[in-house]
């Protein structure tokens, strides 16, 4: 075996061992949990938006450093370590990045949730939850620089969180958990 043959299978091999025991899911997920899938509100298959100049700016606006984002929703809302927690999920927002973010959670059993919403920033965010389907969709949760509670109910499996903001770029974290 030559000299640069051997090197590309130990490449390889050392690439094998080190994503061993790797998986897709977020952390904090424990087994059997909800799958979660964000996507554009444009389509589920829509490449992700190239961010713009403008899009960059608007993170010096934000409250919170995006790299610090996951960690401060763990302060903000119940996290994986919380009784009954379900899931949750965070990001920012703003108006030359995205606007608009649907989040859906297609496993969720049917049931009733206790969701908290926190969101830190200079603009205001409209939450609306419904069944996959869109149909029948609960009272919309706005949110403005604080952290609001609200109960979640789905009769079927599978939950849609609808997030729309208006005014300047924002922070947002989600936690769901089981209602006691």
């Amino acid at each position: 075996m030559s000299t640069t043959r051997a090197a590309a299978v130990g490449l390889i091999l050392m690439a094998g061992v080190a994503l061993a025991g790797c998986s897709g899911e977020p952390s904090g997920s424990g087994e059997g949990s909800p799958s979660p899938s964000a996507s554009n509100s444009a389509s589920a298959s829509s490449p992700a938006p190239t961010p713009t100049p403008d899009a960059e700016a608007d993170e010096a606006l934000l409250p919170v450093p995006v790299e610090e984002i996951a960690d401060w929703a763990k302060t903000a809302v119940p996290s994986g370590d919380a009784d009954g927690y379900v899931f949750g999920f965070s990001g920012w927002m703003s108006e030359n990045s995205s606007a608009h973010d649907v989040t859906s959670f297609t496993s969720l059993p049917p049931g009733s949730y206790q969701a908290q919403f926190a969101c830190r920033g200079d603009g205001t965010i409209t939450l609306v939850t419904s069944e996959l389907d869109e149909g029948d969709p609960a009272e919309p949760v706005v949110c403005a620089n604080e952290t609001i509670a609200f109960d979640v109910t789905n009769a079927r499996t599978g939950i849609r969180f609808a997030l729309a903001l208006e005014g300047a770029p924002t922070v947002h974290a989600l936690s769901l958990v089981e209602a006691s």
